[in-house]
């Protein structure tokens, strides 16, 4: 089922979210830092690195309007180069980068209380800010909204007051020399004070929940931006003319810009620049909080990241796990306190992402001339090289400047790059539109040369003749297999009575019918009937079930009602338990020969290792296979074509790949009156949560007009039960 976000975010609450965040970091908490390493200077490399964001903010404005999307300069970087790692790193260096900044304003917030309030520890305040901002978060993005304009407006008013006031109280005396570390001091504040920038950059990544994003998201960058750098340059230059750079690097005092404040306007200015200090960093760590978790919800919508990071709670709209996970880098970024190389690391990251949103503007303007877009920039494609130029410089003035933090920086994407190649979740492929993600062709498979083992159970005599005959098509077709029937008579513990023990024969005797076929399957020389007599009917099955290393479980379906509550029963067990591959078939009408085969496929893993089952199985019944793979929409169905051209060649029988967009569960049911058999790849979370390539198996099962098969692949790690405990549990508490 696709996940979708609610739109409640008009063009004031726009403004305020990238006006909000691009104010705080700067003034309000990398002040100090800044006036170390620049001196009065520092005034223009705030402008200058305003100028540069600009450049890179053009380039956002325009994507937005072709990629209208939740994730932001990820989305645009994976849609446009069409190559899965460059997409992954720049979404796990925004997605990081994000949350890493956001300890930065944890931290001011917690000077600024505590200039107020002296009593109460900064630390304390900082962890309390990040557990109430997630929770906010987590309340809805509207509530969200809302408070950010709030705070953004009294935010405004208060600077531009500061600005009005300060102006009667400059000394450019204490600006002198205005540039005392030169040119190289300017350029290494401008890269640190970028990363106070990228406000234009994470109202993109809630841009699903934002009311005519392709309208309102551009004229929302370019006020913006506007509109910080004239009050960003302003603050930093009168503040600097106010008192001497030595009174207000680090290590003379942790709030320079409220000592100011105190020079102006006495105790009452101090008090009121720290308000509007608890204002800045609440809305920049507001802001970044969203923009981490949506930039986690997209990369798990495409399955760069765990199927948790996408659940969105169902009364609040909001993607509730990937809010808690980012909160979570918060509290270690606050742990940390370490501004300086903290604000390198997110600048860093954020260099390199906005470099690669340039490089895919100039290639979607490349690829896709022709493609509709509501604003462009101008004078193409100088504007979008110049944004890489300036960025790259950066990052240089960064490395050079700031080893550890580079370092830092470095570990952090190879951790990414590792993850990406060897612990990614490669989940279903998820069609989106323009997207150029390869769906996965079908992997090859080895045929086990040793004998393998078919097991049955039974316990229904009006269904055991459909499973016995697609156990012994697949026996006859295959050297070395066995097929084993098994019926388990259940004995309870304990007898109190007679009577009792009347029942209990009673029930045995009624299944005579099926031990009567047992009997007869006997004489066919690759049957092994198994009659088991257990206090235990899982128990039993499943230790026939280990005894071969390469077991098929077949067994019948019971309903969909059933299957959503049937925690305990046997087949939910044994989907969840069995060392195996287990199919449920249901059975419809009289047919039993299976000549033509649907097999829809997603191209996650549990359809990719479906393929060897509809492969064994459309061998046995020399039937044809139909490919079928659903996108969303018309735009990719030629390319998801191609994509599967490739997966023909693994099967051993004619195969015909069929690609169609709609809804998923309707095209299915559509197509199954044209075939024989429907042969579905099902998650271990069948029954309750389950998925098959986006949708649910009972609903296609039970609207079917031919026999469906669903298919439930081994996992060695997912077969866990720590691990499927584990996942369901966080699964169900997002969802809750």
């Amino acid at each position: 089922m696709k996940q979708t976000l609610d739109r409640t975010l008009g063009m004031y609450s726009s403004l305020m979210i990238s006006i909000g965040t691009m104010i705080g970091s700067a003034i309000f908490v990398l002040a100090g830092t800044s006036f170390q390493v620049a001196g009065p200077g520092a005034s223009l490399a705030i402008f200058l690195a305003g100028i540069a964001a600009v450049f890179t903010g053009l380039s956002f404005a325009e994507l937005v309007t072709v990629v209208p999307k939740a994730g932001g300069g990820y989305v645009y970087v994976k849609e446009a180069t069409g190559n899965n790692i460059i997409g992954f790193i720049c979404g796990w260096g925004f997605w990081l980068g994000y949350a890493m900044s956001c300890g930065l304003f944890a931290l001011g917030f917690g000077n600024f209380i505590n200039y107020i309030f002296p009593f109460i520890p900064k630390m304390v305040t900082a962890y309390l800010l990040v557990a109430y901002v997630a929770f906010t978060n987590i309340k809805g993005t509207k509530s969200s909204g809302k408070l950010q304009n709030i705070i953004t407006t009294l935010l405004i008013g208060l600077l531009l007051l500061y600005v009005v006031v300060g102006v009667f109280h400059l000394d450019l005396g204490n600006q002198q020399p205005f540039l005392p570390q030169g040119m190289p001091g300017v350029f290494n504040a401008m890269g640190i004070l970028y990363m106070t920038y990228i406000g234009y950059g994470l109202i993109t990544t809630a841009s699903e929940e934002v009311i005519e994003p392709e309208k309102t998201i551009p004229k929302a960058i370019l006020i913006s931006i506007a509109v910080v750098i004239f009050l960003k340059t302003s603050v930093f230059f009168i503040g600097s003319g106010i008192l001497p750079v030595s009174q207000l690097v680090p290590e003379v005092t942790n709030t320079p810009m409220i000592d100011t404040a105190v020079r102006i306007a006495g105790p009452v200015g101090g008090y009121l620049f720290a308000f509007a200090g608890i204002l800045a960093t609440l809305s920049s760590i507001n802001t970044a909080v969203m923009a981490s978790s949506r930039t986690s919800f997209a990369m798990a919508r495409d399955q760069r990241l765990p199927g948790m990071f996408k659940s969105i709670n169902s009364k609040t709209k909001t993607p509730v796990f990937s809010i808690i996970v980012s909160s979570l880098i918060v509290v270690a970024a606050v742990t940390i306190r370490d501004l300086e190389h903290i604000s390198t690391v997110t600048s860093i990251f954020s260099l390199t992402g906005y470099s690669l949103v340039n490089v895919a503007l100039i290639l979607f303007r490349k690829n896709k001339p022709k493609l509709e877009r509501k604003f462009r920039v101008p004078f193409f494609p100088i504007t979008p090289i110049l944004g890489i130029g300036i960025n790259l410089f950066l990052i240089c003035q960064l490395a050079i400047s700031d080893r550890p933090a580079l370092i830092i920086a470095v570990s952090v994407i190879v951790a990414g790059i590792l993850y990406y190649y060897l612990l990614m979740p490669r989940l279903k492929y998820a069609s989106k539109g323009l997207s150029n993600v390869d769906l996965p062709k079908i992997r090859e498979y080895k045929i086990q040369d040793k004998e393998n083992e078919i097991i049955i159970p039974v316990s229904n005599p009006h269904t055991m003749d459909g499973l016995m005959e697609l156990g012994r098509k697949l026996a006859c077709a295959e050297e070395k297999t066995w097929v084993v029937p098994v019926k388990v008579n259940v004995i309870p513990d304990n007898m109190l009575s007679f009577s009792e023990y009347d029942l209990m024969m009673q029930n045995i005797n009624e299944q005579g019918e099926i031990v009567q076929k047992l009997k007869e399957l006997e004489g066919e020389s690759y049957m092994k009937p198994v009659m088991i007599n257990s206090r235990d009917a899982f128990h039993a099955i499943m230790s026939t079930v280990k005894r071969d290393k390469h077991p098929f479980v077949i067994m019948g379906w019971h309903g969909s009602g059933f299957a959503k509550y049937m925690y305990g029963n046997i087949t939910y067990r044994m989907l969840q338990e069995a060392p195996a591959d287990v199919g449920i078939l249901k059975l419809c009408g009289n047919t039993t020969e299976y000549q033509k085969i649907l097999f829809p496929y997603g191209g996650g893993k549990y359809s990719q290792m479906t393929a060897k089952v509809v492969d064994r199985i459309a061998k046995a019944y020399h039937a044809k296979i139909t490919l079928l793979h659903v996108v969303e929409v018309p735009e990719d169905i030629k390319q998801a074509k191609e994509h599967l051209k490739g997966s023909q060649e693994i099967f051993r029988q004619p195969v015909e790949v069929k690609v169609c967009s709609g809804d998923l569960v309707n095209q299915v049911t559509k197509e199954s009156g044209d075939y024989d058999l429907i042969i579905m790849g099902a998650s271990l979370d069948w029954g309750m949560q389950e998925v098959v390539t986006g949708f649910r198996t009972d609903r296609i099962t039970e609207q079917a007009k031919c026999s469906v098969l669903i298919v439930k692949s081994y996992d060695l790690f997912l077969q866990k039960k720590r691990v499927r405990h584990l996942l369901h549990k966080t699964s169900k508490a997002v969802q809750q």
